[in-house]
């Protein structure tokens, strides 16, 4: 049974993103945590301390109790919500499981993957901030600090299906690994794999030999599954990224989330993270490790 953690901030996206983990089960059996994490912290003003400490501590105290008690209600609410979205013919399959904690939403999360050992995390990239696609949002930061494969998804992506998936390379000693990982998550789901890489140079001997390789091992060891191996050419990463996932109709982007940032390995400096944000698609970040 799988395990899909989703971090939950009961925004209008939420729903979207539930809807997305259930589909990503299919028929296979799993159960889907809703985690919610409220702020807890105090908040004491500079002008009040040492003599109105206890009124503040009290007044904020009152607050995160609220906080709490409206978390408490409003996770009930969306399990009974998520439970209408599973079909009738594999509501056995899927179990939900809910949990509410005060504190620092990264740290929460680290530290709930570490307690669950989930298979993989669900959640939307933008909530109640509007902020833009992973841009100093909390499935960026997460992203640079689980180990636990990270599924991204944009609040206006509403396509179910997953059936063309390309795994983004820049040529690493793990990449066999982590197909291999991609291919595992999505066992039951009938694929196609693009597996892409992209050069500003005219020359491409040495990455067309490397993908070469990567092809052999792949294919010999997956083959039932219909893969697609390219190296292209562009002056504009970006504009190329785009092209490919419009004429291939890619319903999810794939890659390794280096410690360095990916996009600054992937990307030309001259290239700015927006400009790949823009797809709009679905993104899983799997590790190294």
């Amino acid at each position: 049974m799988k395990t899909i953690l989703i971090p939950v901030d009961f925004s209008e996206s939420t729903l979207t993103t539930c809807k997305y983990a259930i589909n990503l089960v299919g028929v296979e059996s799993a159960k889907l945590f809703l985690f919610h994490i409220y702020p807890n912290q105090l908040m004491v003003a500079d002008s009040s301390f040492p003599t109105g400490i206890d009124s503040d501590t009290f007044i904020n105290a009152e607050f995160i109790k609220e906080l709490r008690e409206q978390a408490e209600q409003n996770i009930l609410k969306l399990v009974k919500e998520v439970r209408l979205l599973i079909p009738e013919g594999i509501q056995s399959n899927i179990s939900i499981d809910h949990m509410i904690s005060g504190g620092e939403p990264e740290y929460e999360i680290n530290r709930i993957c570490e307690e669950l050992n989930p298979d993989l995390i669900v959640m939307g990239t933008r909530g109640e901030g509007k902020k833009g696609f992973l841009e100093g949002s909390m499935a960026k930061k997460l992203m640079a600090t689980t180990k636990t494969p990270l599924l991204a998804v944009p609040d206006s992506f509403t396509k179910l299906t997953i059936n063309k998936i390309m795994y983004a390379l820049n040529f690493s000693e793990h990449d066999f690994n982590t197909i291999k990982a991609v291919l595992d998550l999505f066992s039951h789901v009938e694929k196609e794999i693009f597996v892409i890489h992209i050069e500003l140079h005219e020359k491409m001997s040495e990455e067309e030999r490397m993908m070469e390789a990567l092809q052999h091992s792949l294919e010999a060891s997956y083959p039932d599954i219909k893969f697609n191996f390219h190296v292209l050419n562009g002056s504009d990463k970006s504009i190329a990224l785009r092209d490919i996932s419009e004429v291939f109709q890619i319903d999810l982007i794939t890659f390794i989330a280096h410690k360095t940032s990916f996009f600054q390995n992937l990307f030309s400096r001259q290239i700015h993270k927006k400009d790949f944000f823009k797809l709009e698609l679905p993104m899983l970040a799997l590790h190294e490790d």
